[in-house]
């Protein structure tokens, strides 16, 4: 389930991206639904086109006494008010991910959803406020790679950057692009986003009417929630050179006969890139600006400022010197494709649905910086149900427990991670003559069967250690962990005198094999 909203106060992009994500999803044999709002200049009806089914919140109408602020506004009604409305179009749909792309929801709307979905995403690019997810996607480029640490629980997997942009499918291979040499402009692609509030179309126009302009061939695309396109019909009626798209599907194909775009910053920015499209770009948002102000410090387009700080003499300086310099658009032609290389919605599409690459696993012992990542995981709701103690773990007391475990000699806390995150943790304990053995797996990646694997991994690392034999003492309900130990080879010995109630035993013996030579 996918939780985003468009409307002229908005944009579209919001949708777009999420559609990318959930066609892409699709492919992958994933059944996929929106929750909207019915905005003013929404999207759904493109939703709708996709095949995919849209479920409709009750009509923005405030019902709340407490005035809204802020992104709250985007909604109409309070965090807790879409959240209640939510969870009533969720009546009866088992959900594996809700995915939100919404400004006006944090961890207070999502922490409210928990209950209803085994996992949550964000796709966020603010870094304002917490957010109660298993994932967090942050496609803009922001050299902090760190701000969301204070936002997010320690085991949030966090994918950040253009790497992860969620480009449809024919922004990749741009590589076979033919390549612009850049000795001459003579096309235009002009789109300051799907509904321009701030009308800079217009403006534009305007100076590209001018007479040393005139003569360049501009496509014009706007969307179907922009509220100015009969003016702008019919101030491009008396240009010749000018042709108009409203809503389309080919906007890549459109890009790729274009030497030059001028736009606004936001998603389209990655595609501009991904095609290898030099831009000009004006922000019409202040999350565009830092991202933006730092592409065109480290020359991957040309930023004039923000909306409200440009005219038409400002667009006019920026094209005549791109036309009379076109080389210069030739590095950022082949830096923007380097940036970006239009595969992010297949590298989230592979997260989501079979986790990360097994041979991207990789094992290091535990460290004192490993405390709080432990402590979080101990304290998760299943892994508490499947412990011998259900109690939930104090701060000060898991740090005594966990500063005592590292500096035990019987003890060994290894930590599994992937290329995204750590995905679990394995514990052996030395208890006289053989080991007793535990592990948890991160929320976000059970279910894709990595129980075995990392276990598998962790013996190994034992192997190459000692001789050995490994006790795995697990609840009778717990069904999950006793088919990975079956799986592994474990089987069931004799129970011991003092066996606990209700639970089963598994044993695993290795020998040190010794070569001579």
């Amino acid at each position: 389930m996918i939780r985003t909203d468009a409307s002229q106060q908005i944009g579209s992009g919001h949708v777009f991206r999420c559609l990318t994500l959930a066609e892409t999803l699709r492919e992958s044999g994933v059944t996929i639904e929106f929750i909207t709002r019915n905005h003013l200049g929404n999207l759904n009806n493109q939703i709708r086109n996709k095949g995919i089914k849209v479920n409709l919140l009750p009509d923005s109408i405030v019902k709340s006494k407490i005035t809204l602020e802020g992104y709250e506004q985007w909604l109409n009604v309070t965090q807790e008010e879409d959240a209640e409305e939510t969870i009533r179009s969720l009546a009866g749909k088992k959900i594996d991910w809700l995915i939100i792309d919404h400004y006006a929801l944090d961890y207070k709307w999502e922490d409210k959803l928990r209950p209803y979905t085994k996992k949550i995403m964000v796709i966020d690019d603010l870094a304002n406020r917490s957010h109660d997810c298993d994932l967090l996607l942050d496609q803009n480029y922001i050299h902090d790679k760190y701000r969301y640490n204070q936002l997010t629980a320690p085991d949030t997997i966090k994918l950040l950057g253009p790497k992860y942009a969620l480009l449809r499918k024919d922004f990749v291979g741009n590589l076979e692009k033919q390549p612009n040499h850049y000795h001459e402009i003579n096309r235009v692609f002009l789109f300051f986003g799907g509904a321009d509030p701030d009308d800079l179309t217009s403006t534009a126009l305007q100076v590209l009417s001018q007479p040393k302009l005139k003569h360049l061939l501009v496509d014009v695309v706007i969307g179907s929630s922009n509220p100015h396109q009969a003016k702008l019909q019919n101030q491009i009626k008396k240009h010749s050179n000018v042709k108009l798209h409203i809503q389309v599907d080919n906007i890549a194909e459109l890009m790729t006969k274009a030497d030059i775009a001028l736009g606004a910053g936001g998603s389209t920015t990655w595609e501009r890139m991904a095609i290898g499209l030099p831009s000009i770009v004006v922000t019409i948002a202040e999350n565009q600006i830092a991202f933006t102000k730092a592409l065109d410090k480290e020359g991957y387009l040309k930023w004039l400022g923000n909306a409200d700080q440009i005219d038409e003499n400002t667009i006019y300086n920026a094209l005549i010197d791109a036309i009379e310099n076109p080389h210069q658009l030739l590095e950022l032609s082949h830096k923007g494709k380097q940036l970006v290389d239009g595969r992010g919605v297949q590298r989230v599409s592979q997260l989501l649905t079979v986790g990360p690459k097994a041979e991207t696993l990789t094992m290091r012992r535990a460290t004192e910086k490993d405390s709080q990542l432990y402590w979080h995981w101990a304290n998760d709701p299943v892994v508490r149900e499947n412990a011998f103690s259900q109690q939930t773990i104090g701060w000060e007391e898991h740090q005594k427990w966990f500063d005592q475990r590292l500096n035990d000699e019987n003890t060994m806390l290894l930590l599994i991670e992937s290329d995204f995150t750590p995905i679990g943790q394995v514990r052996f304990d030395r208890v006289g003559s053989h080991f007793t053995i535990g592990y948890s797996i991160a929320k976000q990646f059970r279910g894709f069967g990595w129980g075995k694997k990392m276990l598998s991994k962790a013996i190994d690392y034992l192997r190459q250690q000692q001789a050995f034999t490994i006790i795995g003492e697990v609840k009778d309900n717990n069904s999950a962990s006793k088919r990975v130990l079956e799986n592994l080879g474990f089987t069931e010995p004799p129970p011991p005198p003092e066996k606990r109630d209700g639970t089963s035993y598994f044993q695993l013996q290795f020998s040190l094999t010794v070569l001579h030579g």
